[in-house]
């Protein structure tokens, strides 16, 4: 049984591998959806390249999936590196999550370096502007 609680926190080591179809699949769970108001994704990626584009971490239909996150209130994403799996999942969340009200980038260092990264992020919470969004570097 499943004890009473309102965040998730998710510590993930990926390897190169995108993180959003695992997570979005652990969030379907109906224990967690119906619960979770807030959700700490915190990633270390451990490899510089990305994954095959057959891998089993990027299933086909993962980003048309919908679920209903009525609770959630608040995303939290540390070491964001500003790939566009990271921004699939940010939408899809967003989607599915009604009253969402605050979104939280910490981002990588790479991430923060980068003006094209930052020009993505900054356009992604312009299409989103109902959001309270801010991405900054990550301390560690």
């Amino acid at each position: 049984m499943v004890a009473s609680f309102s965040v998730l926190e998710l510590l993930l080591t990926t390897y190169g591998h995108a993180f959003g179809a695992l997570v979005f699949h652990l969030l379907g769970m109906d224990r967690i959806r119906t619960a979770i108001r807030r959700l700490k994704v915190a990633q270390q990626r451990l490899v510089d390249e990305g994954c095959e584009s057959d891998c089993p971490c990027e299933p086909t239909d993962w980003r048309s999936q919908t679920i209903s996150l009525t609770t959630l209130e608040e995303v939290e994403i540390d070491g964001f590196e500003g790939e566009d799996h990271e921004f699939d999942f940010l939408r899809l969340i967003v989607r599915c999550a009604p009253m969402l009200r605050r979104m939280n980038l910490k981002l990588s260092w790479e991430a923060s370096e980068s003006n094209d990264v930052c020009a993505k992020i900054s356009k992604f919470f312009r299409e989103f502007s109902s959001l309270e969004c801010r991405a900054h570097h990550s301390s560690g």
